[in-house]
């Protein structure tokens, strides 16, 4: 099997563009699953698919074409679902970091510049992005809060492997500083906050969200913040433990 566009034999339509989001995206729900503690899977998915609309909304004025690399038929339905070109990731490139090198190495040959954004990015705006992209340099991070990659811009985009997991902002620093190009770190509020924990669930009600997650957060409720170490917060219809 090799990766394909997803579902009924789609075709991408960017063929031309010059700058290329990718957006990796697991099956919504499945994912998350350090949020279990506050959200049952339902509520994980749909906070996942707000945050991606989010994301999306930021990357659309900034750059020419979105894709979105799908781990599960269910992520590729959310990315349909908002008019975007869907890579399936195939079942025989397990790990984040292969899919990423095969999905890059399909759009490379139609793209001057791809742009890897995680899609749990809810106060992302267009501004955070175009600040990434008015940079000159061949790679360039902009980091999250705890050390991870948010965005990753690569000119062109087979110029550095991906090394997504932990301190991968550093790790591809120090990628490219091995293949001998120039890199930059940027630093921009955008992109500090992505959500994997119950902590950065707490974070989340208080963060300037772009609109798809302030209406999820306006029907979770989740008005009540306990201990970011303990079960979390409060959600529809559900007691915290121990109440």
């Amino acid at each position: 099997m090799t990766l394909a566009a997803a579902l009924g034999g789609r075709t991408l339509t960017w063929m031309t563009a010059r700058t290329v989001a990718l957006i990796p995206l697991r099956d919504p729900g499945s994912g998350k699953s350090r949020l279990a503690p506050a959200l049952d899977r339902d509520e994980r998915a749909a906070l996942a698919e707000a945050m991606l609309a989010d994301v999306v909304q930021a990357l659309t004025d900034a750059v020419d074409d979105v894709v979105l690399l799908a781990s599960g038929s269910q992520a590729a339905v959310a990315g349909q679902a908002l008019g975007l070109d869907v890579l399936l990731d195939d079942v025989d490139t397990p790990g984040l970091n292969p899919a990423l090198a095969v999905a890059t190495r399909r759009l490379s040959p139609n793209a001057a510049r791809i742009v890897v954004v995680v899609a749990d990015l809810p106060c992302l705006q267009s501004a955070d992005v175009n600040a990434v992209l008015a940079d000159e340099a061949p790679v360039v991070v902009a980091p999250t809060a705890d050390g991870g990659t948010a965005v990753l811009l690569r000119v062109p985009g087979e110029v550095i492997t991906t090394a997504y997991g932990p301190d991968s902002a550093v790790r591809h620093l120090e990628l490219a500083r091995n293949a001998g190009v120039t890199s930059r770190r940027i630093d921009r509020p955008g992109t500090e906050l992505d959500v994997d924990t119950v902590g950065d669930l707490a974070a989340l009600a208080a963060a300037p969200v772009g609109p798809s997650t302030r209406g999820w957060l306006a029907d979770a409720d989740l008005a009540r913040p306990v201990d970011a170490d303990g079960p979390a917060l409060r959600t529809p219809g559900r007691p915290l433990p121990g109440s």
